[in-house]
């Protein structure tokens, strides 16, 4: 029997070893493959969770962003806020372009084969993600930090400053020998004023005496010369008959006369 040429064994040997280096390096892609394949459906769940936490977690971060006073500060937590949210919506349009349908978990079958691949883009994505959103955190934290050691400050140095003393009791001023001389010697020399009221026709010269109250007033009337000329006038008037016109008085018919003490007849 012949014993075969070196040339035949080469033949076999070659190809057979190149197989046996294909497959053990082909054998971690297949089994790494075949277990990505299997974890697909609940690690696409995972994805999905951590965007729908994203979106919430922008909602919390804008009323954070809301709370700063500080226009520079507010700034720059507004950049990292739309940094986040771009990074969040990136990953959701990763996300629906593996699905089978919007807002699902199932993926599509090149997906899921392929899964092994697509999920180191989603696992980085999602690494950049919670990157920023710990930046965010901490810039945040770090701007709180500022502001309370600010007031902190202020408030210390507010109460090291000694509240102003309250301003003296007015003492009063001791009152002038000389100023209440002069007030009393101008009191005692000031004369005191009365009223008397003059009659009408009443002269200036004319002495009279002044009393105080309405007796001192009827005192002036009754010395008055116009009212003394008054009374005579009409006293007189009163002594004299009256002088009867040429008709007569109406009442003169109403007189008794003198010659009897029973009137006889009326005169009209």
């Amino acid at each position: 029997m012949a014993e075969p040429s070196p040339s035949l064994l080469w033949t076999i040997v070659l190809p057979v070893s190149a197989l046996s280096l294909a497959f053990g390096a082909i054998a971690p892609i297949l089994t790494s493959a075949t277990f990505a394949y299997m974890a697909a459906p609940h690690e696409i769940t995972t994805f999905v969770d951590a965007v729908d936490y994203s979106i919430q977690e922008n909602g919390s971060y804008d009323a954070d962003v809301a709370k700063i006073s500080r226009l520079e500060d507010k700034l720059r937590l507004d950049h990292l806020l739309r940094e986040i949210q771009k990074q969040g919506d990136n990953l959701r349009e990763d996300l629906n372009r593996l699905v089978v349908e919007e807002g699902r978990t199932t993926l599509r079958i090149s997906a899921r084969v392929f899964w092994a691949g697509h999920r180191k883009s989603l696992e980085e994505r999602v690494r950049r993600l919670d990157m920023m959103r710990m930046r965010f955190l901490v810039v945040f934290m770090r701007i709180v930090a500022t502001t309370a050691g600010e007031r902190a400050k202020d408030l210390a140095r507010v109460a090291a400053v000694p509240p102003a003393p309250p301003p003296p009791p007015l003492t009063p001023l001791a009152p002038r020998p000389g100023v209440n001389k002069a007030y009393s010697d101008v009191t005692q020399q000031r004369p005191s004023r009365r009223f008397t009221t003059q009659a009408m026709g009443y002269s200036e010269k004319t002495e009279h005496t002044h009393r105080s109250g309405w007796f001192g007033v009827v005192a002036e009337l009754q010395q008055s010369p116009i009212l003394r000329q008054r009374h005579a006038s009409i006293e007189a008037a009163m002594r004299s008959p009256p002088s009867m016109s040429p008709i007569g008085s109406p009442l003169s018919a109403l007189r008794p006369r003198r010659e009897s003490s029973i009137p006889e007849a009326l005169e009209l």
